[in-house]
Parts: structure tokens; sequence; C-alpha cells
């Protein structure tokens, strides 16, 4: 019988593809594709990273860019809507309050508008065409702030502050371009401002500055003359429409009647009339003022009908009245011949008790005397502004002061 015999295959090395070869060579053979395809998906997922990193560090770095740009143009936007706000805000005033008449502020809003345009008009011919502002680009409101501490601006009479307003529509006619643009993204953004300025009237006093001096004049008017006595008087010599009031002080020897008073706003007693010229032309400087007491400035206040200052005074004219009506005459023919008078009421009385204060225009003074000294002083109201105004907003026993007002930028 023949047994079938397995088929035995040859395990010799010589036999073997790799033979003579080690074993980790072999395993380092076998698995060498699969190394190499790994790798190749590692480079690929890093590129593919550092693409993808790429893309977005330049998507950011357009953002930063592009929102850094519209900060800058939306300060420069806020700073001149804060100018067009200030320079157009006085236009307000209303001219019937001068004329002794009822208050009308219509042709006033429309001045206030003019005021914008025109100061729009003057600044876009110093800015470059991107930057210019079109009129459509402008809204102008007139309306009413009643405390500047907690601002809130009404539409409402009589208005004493205004409201401005820029946009630059991304849709309009001269938008606010990006400064990196394409890419898929947009070309322009909506760029808005707003600005509120107020006039505060509740005055009660002045705080000048060693570089800002106020321009009070050290001579004080009766209540009774100017606000009855003056309306009743119906004088305007040069037909503007605002009545005038002649301010005498008493002839220097006896007799006469006044409506005036010199004062020492530095209350040394007696009246240093010495220096009254100097303060009618210069103004009042802190130097002219009682010394600081607990290091806080001086000032001209606190002053209202419920809580007069008294102020040492004189009615009765002095020996260098001459002097005093040159001075006068000085800032009657000078570019600003507007002047702060005080108020006082009642009777003369030494210290004279001062309760408010008005704004007027100097017109002409002399010493109508004739071997005696007596002064004449001719003034007209008109509207002040002024800086070293102090006011109080808050207290409701303040009256709101026609003639004087500071210029406030609340929003």
């Amino acid at each position: 019988m023949i047994l079938p015999f397995p088929i035995i295959k040859s395990t010799r090395k010589s036999d073997l593809p790799n033979a003579g070869l080690g074993l980790a060579q072999q395993a380092h053979i076998h698995r060498s594709p699969c190394i190499q395809h790994v790798r190749a998906r590692r480079s690929g997922v890093l590129t593919l990273f550092v693409l993808l990193v790429l893309v977005i560090a330049i998507g950011m770095l357009m953002l930063v860019l592009n929102t850094a740009w519209l900060v800058l143009n939306n300060r420069d936007m806020q700073r001149r809507n804060d100018l067009l706000a200030l320079v157009a805000t006085e236009e307000l005033l209303d001219e019937q309050l001068l004329w002794d008449q009822t208050s009308n502020q219509i042709d006033d809003v429309v001045l206030a508008e003019t005021a914008v345009h025109a100061f729009r008009v003057e600044n876009n011919q110093v800015v470059a065409k991107s930057l210019r502002l079109d009129w459509p680009n402008v809204t102008v409101t007139a309306g009413r702030v009643e405390n500047v501490n907690h601002p809130v601006f009404i539409e409402q009479m009589p208005f004493n502050s205004l409201r401005v307003e820029l946009h630059r529509y991304a849709n309009g006619s001269n938008p606010a371009l990006l400064l990196i643009r394409g890419f898929g993204t947009p070309e322009a953004a909506d760029v808005m401002t707003a600005s509120v300025a107020t006039l505060d009237n509740c005055l009660i006093g002045f705080r000048p500055t060693a570089t800002v001096a106020t321009p009070l004049a050290p001579l004080a008017i009766s209540e009774t003359a100017w606000f009855t006595d003056r309306p009743d008087g119906n004088v305007d010599t040069n037909a503007n429409n605002r009545l005038e009031l002649d301010v005498l002080l008493r002839p220097s020897s006896s007799g006469g009647v006044a409506n005036g008073a010199l004062v020492d706003v530095g209350q040394s007693n007696p009246l240093d009339v010495e220096m009254i010229p100097h303060q009618i032309l210069d103004g009042i400087r802190p130097d002219d003022l009682p010394p600081s007491i607990n290091g806080q400035a001086s000032w001209i206040g606190p002053v209202m009908p419920g809580n007069p200052l008294p102020l040492p005074a004189s009615e009765t004219s002095p020996d260098n009245t001459d002097t005093i009506a040159v001075a006068l005459n000085a800032v009657a023919t000078s570019q600003n011949p507007r002047r702060i008078f005080a108020i006082y009421t009642g009777a003369f009385t030494d210290p004279l008790e001062i309760v408010g204060f008005v704004g007027a225009t100097v017109l002409e003074a002399e010493n109508i005397g004739g071997l005696e000294d007596q002064l004449r002083l001719a003034v007209e109201p008109v509207f002040i502004v002024h800086f070293t105004a102090v006011t109080d907003s808050t207290n409701p026993a303040v009256p709101e002061n026609t003639y004087i007002h500071k210029l406030r930028l609340v929003q």
C-alpha cells in the first residue's frame, strides 16, 4: 500500500524571500509603507491647520484695523459734533427778552441751525474729502435741560439747549469707508455721534481765574431802576430796540438822587476807589477778592434774592470820577463793550445788599457835575456767556438769570 505523504515546503532560510535578514529588519520593511502614509497624513493636517490659522489671523487683523479706523472716525466726528453744539447754542438766546418783550424763539432756532451749517461748511474746507459732512448728515434739535447735573434733554420751550447729531450712513453720499475693504467684507459702516450743549443760567456768582478775569464792573445798579425805570423811560438813542438806562451817582458835595453805587468786591472798608478804573478795564481777578479761606479759591457769591451779599459801597461820586468815566468810555469803544453789573434791592445802605447780576453794554460815561463830580453812565441790556460764572441748577431758590449764562457740554 502506498501511503499519501503531505507536501512539506522548505523552511530553510535560503528559501525565504528575505533570507539572511534579521527579524527587526524584516519588521521594518513590512511597516515602512504604513509609517510613510501616517507621516503624509500628518503633514497634510499640519498644512491645513497653518492655512486655517493664517486665514483667521488675516480676518482678525482686518477686523481690528477696521474697528480701530471706525473708532478714529467716531472720535473725529464727536469732536466736531461737540464744537457744532457749542458754537450754535448761544443763538438760542432770545433777543425779545432784551427788548422787554414776550419770548419767541422760533427765529432763534433758525439762527442756531444756520450757525451749525456755517461752521460745518468752514470745517469741510480744512478736512479731507473723506471726512466732510453733508447737510443731510446733520440733525439739529432745540430743547431744554432742567438740571445740568442730571441732564435730560426734552423738546420743550423755553429752549436752553441744543442737540446736534451727526450721521454718516453706509449707503449715503459720503459714507465712512472701512480701512480694509474687499474679500466679501462691507465697504462702509454707519457712524453716528450726538452732543448736547446747555445754557445754564441759574447764576449765583463768579470765580475768576489767574488767566480768565470776570468782566464785572465794580458798579451796582438799583433793581427798581433796571427792571422798572428803564422800560418805563423808553429811551433808545441808538434805535436797536434795547431800552437804555442812565445810571447816576450823587454829586460829590451833597444832594441829588442816585440809582447806582460803587462797590468794593474785595470787601475793604472804606471803599478803595483808586482800584475801580483798573477793575473796569481789566475785570475782576482773584487778587481783587478777599483772601482764600481754607485753601478754597475766592469767588463772588453766593448771591441770590434770599441770600444777599453785603459789599462796602458808596453812592457819591468820588474825586477820581473823571478817571472812572475815561475807563468806562474805553470799554464802550473796545471790541467787547459788555460788562456785568451787580443788582441791589431797596434803598442804598453801606454795606450794600447785592441780590443778583445783569449783563449790559456800556454806551457812554461822563462827569456831569460841572464844578462838582457826578458820574453818569448809559447802559443797555445784553447777553453774556462766561466761563467764570458759578451756577447752582440744583437749588430751586435760584431763579434763572435772563442776561448771564454759562455754556456747558452735558452730553
